[in-house]
C-alpha cells in the first residue's frame, strides 16, 4: 500500500431539514395523522415525514450527551 498520497476530504451527507414539513407547518396547514392507540404506530401519507421532523426536532432541542428520555426535563419534552 502506497501511504504517501493525501487522503481525499470526505463529503459528509448534511442534515435532515425536511424543507416540505416547515413550509406547511409555518402556513398553518393540518397534517392528517392517524395515531393507534394500543401500538402507538403513526399512519397516513405523511407518516413518515413527520416521524423524520420529530427526529430533527429531538436532534436539535435535546443535547447528544443526554443519557436516557428520563432524563430529559419535562418543559423539553413538551417543546418537542
Amino acid at each position: 500500500m502506497a501511504y504517501d498520497k493525501v487522503p481525499r476530504s470526505r463529503i459528509a451527507r448534511g442534515p435532515i431539514r425536511l424543507k416540505s414539513m416547515y413550509k406547511k407547518i409555518n402556513k398553518g396547514e393540518k397534517i392528517s395523522l392517524s395515531i393507534d392507540a394500543n401500538t402507538s404506530v403513526v399512519t397516513g401519507p405523511y407518516a413518515k415525514n413527520f416521524s423524520s421532523y420529530l427526529k430533527v426536532l429531538a436532534r436539535e432541542r435535546i443535547s447528544i450527551l443526554t443519557n436516557s428520555w428520563n432524563h430529559v426535563t419535562e418543559h423539553e419534552r413538551n417543546m418537542i
